[in-house]
């Protein structure tokens, strides 16, 4: 079924202390997101030397007024402009680092898939 808009089957948890919880607060009034899968993928990431493992936050699944404060707040955090921020995200999407997060699902065909 996955993640909608109204029911988030796939979820990230921040983890309390790491340095994003602020953020993810202030745009998503809580410590958990939507993300496309419980399995992470490499992505080359800047300031990093190597792939890094990270799950996808799932656009999609995001309120309007949601996206709209995560645009705002990464243009505000990378000084740059909204549309270019919004143009990003639909090309790259959201890597969340695995390291700051824990992900758990209650979609059973995403997990009977990746299983089987």
């Amino acid at each position: 079924m996955g993640n909608t808009k109204t029911d988030w089957k796939t979820t990230a948890h921040i983890r309390p202390g790491s340095d994003r919880a602020a953020l993810w607060q202030a745009v998503f009034g809580g410590l958990e997101v939507p993300v496309v899968s419980f399995l992470p993928q490499s992505v080359t990431l800047p300031g990093y030397d190597e792939p890094q493992p990270v799950y996808m936050l799932d656009l999609k699944a995001l309120s309007d007024e949601q996206r709209f404060r995560l645009i705002q707040a990464l243009a505000d955090k990378f000084c740059v402009l909204e549309g270019e921020v919004e143009s990003s995200l639909d090309e790259h999407g959201v890597p969340i680092l695995v390291t700051d997060v824990s992900v758990s699902s209650t979609d059973r065909a995403l997990v009977m898939g990746a299983i089987l």
